[in-house]
């Protein structure tokens, strides 16, 4: 009879541990849709002209990875995309994405442009089927407006950044050539 209650005691110890054990962080992953329009392989490059200047950039990206960040002041953590790219017209610089709420449509992405997949605070998001740009007509146009910077950044999913413009109209970037990896 004393080893049932030693056995009983000792499960009762090991259930209320296990219900002790104190709640992991849910974790948030960028969604496809997000991904189809700002990740892209290693080795990617695309062409500009500033109708403005007349100046070209080629941007080339040379490094991505992509981890699970768990900010401290977050009761979540999420997935992380890190890219490096190297700019004719500016040099090197980074993009990365980062998630402000645990809605994975505010993930945010600035580096090659800003891109996000849901309006707010900081950004206007508008949804074309088409939209023709230059007499090219591309399909599935998402235009982010940066409030931060005063630019209108023109994303097409598996492509890219297809054009930036400058609200004051002093930059104009269009896409002149592409090469998705």
């Amino acid at each position: 009879k004393t080893i049932f209650y030693i056995v009983i005691i000792l499960f009762s110890i090991i259930c209320l541990g296990v219900k002790c054990k104190k709640d992991e962080k849910p974790t948030y992953y960028m969604p496809q849709e997000f991904k189809d329009y700002v990740m892209f392989k290693e080795g990617s490059y695309w062409i500009y002209k500033d109708s403005t200047s007349g100046n070209i950039d080629s941007i080339y990206l040379s490094n991505q990875y992509i981890n699970i960040y768990d900010p401290k002041h977050y009761d979540f953590k999420y997935e992380n995309l890190n890219q490096d790219f190297y700019s004719s017209y500016n040099s090197q610089y980074t993009g990365e994405c980062w998630l402000k709420s645990p809605d994975p449509l505010y993930y945010e992405y600035h580096g090659h442009g800003d891109y996000t997949g849901k309006s707010g605070q900081f950004y206007q998001v508008n949804i074309y089927d088409s939209l023709k740009i230059n007499n090219i007509l591309y399909n599935n146009v998402v235009s982010v407006q940066s409030y931060l910077n005063q630019f209108y950044y023109y994303w097409v999913k598996n492509i890219g950044l297809i054009k930036k413009i400058k609200e004051d109209s002093t930059q104009n970037w269009v896409l002149k050539k592409y090469y998705i990896n």
